[in-house]
C-alpha cells in the first residue's frame, strides 16, 4: 500500500513552482534591482531615500534580519544581492528604485493586460504566495499550468527590460522539463514559507508603525486645542 506521503503528481506540480520562484525568478529579481542601484551604492541610495521621507517613520519596512543585512552596523553593505530572498528585493524595488507603479498601484493585482516592469515584479511574488498557501502543499494540473503561464509570461517581460537575450525565459524552460526529486525538493516550499513568514512580519510591523503615528498625531491634536 502507498505512503500517504508518497510524492503525487500534484505535489510535484508544487515543488516546480517553488523551484521556478526560488530560482529563476529570484534570480532575475537580483537582475532588476542592479539594473537600478549597482549593490556598491545601495547604503547611499538608502539613505538618501531615508532623508526624503517628508513624516518621520516612513523609512523601508525591514525586520531585524533584512536591516542586519542591507545596514550593517559597521560600514556599508558589502554583498552582490545573492543573499536577498523575495521578501527584500520586492521592499527594495517597490521603494527605492524609481519603477513606477503598475496600473492598480502597488501591492495589488496587476490588471491582466499590463505587463510593466513593476507589474511582473508583482505576479512573481503574488505567484509566491499563491503556492505556499496553498493547504495541501500541491497544485492541480490547472493551477499549475495557469500559475506557471503567469510567472513565464513575467520572466519573459522581464527580460526584455533587461535586454539579456532572453536568459530566465530559457531557465524557466529547462525547470519545466527538468526531473523532480520529493526528497532534495522539499526544502523549496519549506524556503518559501518562511519568506512569507517574513513579509507578514513586516507587514505587522507597517500596521503597528502606522497605529503609533494616528495615536501620537491624536495626542498632539488633544494638546493643541487646551
Amino acid at each position: 500500500m502507498a505512503s500517504p506521503y508518497s510524492s503525487t503528481e500534484e505535489t510535484t506540480n508544487a515543488n516546480r513552482i517553488c523551484r521556478l520562484i526560488l530560482g529563476p525568478c529570484t534570480d532575475e529579481l537580483h537582475d532588476v534591482l542592479c539594473h537600478f542601484v549597482p549593490p556598491q551604492a545601495l547604503s547611499h541610495v538608502i539613505h538618501v531615500f531615508h532623508v526624503n521621507q517628508k513624516k518621520p517613520g516612513r523609512g523601508l519596512p525591514l525586520t531585524g534580519p533584512q536591516r542586519d543585512l542591507i545596514l550593517p552596523r559597521n560600514g556599508s553593505y558589502t554583498g552582490n544581492y545573492d543573499d536577498m530572498d523575495i521578501s527584500l528585493l520586492y521592499i527594495l524595488l517597490r521603494n527605492i528604485c524609481g519603477i513606477p507603479s503598475h496600473s492598480n498601484g502597488w501591492g495589488n493585482d496587476p490588471d491582466p493586460i499590463d505587463y510593466s516592469p513593476s507589474a511582473c515584479i508583482e505576479r512573481i511574488r503574488l505567484a509566491r504566495n499563491q503556492c505556499v498557501h496553498s493547504p495541501t502543499s500541491s497544485l492541480s494540473n490547472t493551477e499549475f499550468s495557469n500559475i506557471w503561464s503567469t510567472i513565464r509570461s513575467a520572466v519573459v517581460s522581464l527580460d526584455t527590460f533587461l535586454s539579456n537575450g532572453c536568459k530566465y525565459e530559457r531557465e524557466v524552460d529547462f525547470l519545466r522539463r527538468e526531473t523532480m526529486d520529493p526528497v532534495r525538493d522539499k526544502h523549496y516550499q519549506e524556503e518559501l514559507k518562511k519568506q512569507v513568514q517574513e513579509d507578514l512580519k513586516t507587514r505587522e510591523m507597517v500596521t503597528n508603525l502606522k497605529r503609533k503615528m494616528e495615536e501620537n498625531a491624536e495626542k498632539g491634536v488633544g494638546i493643541e486645542n487646551r
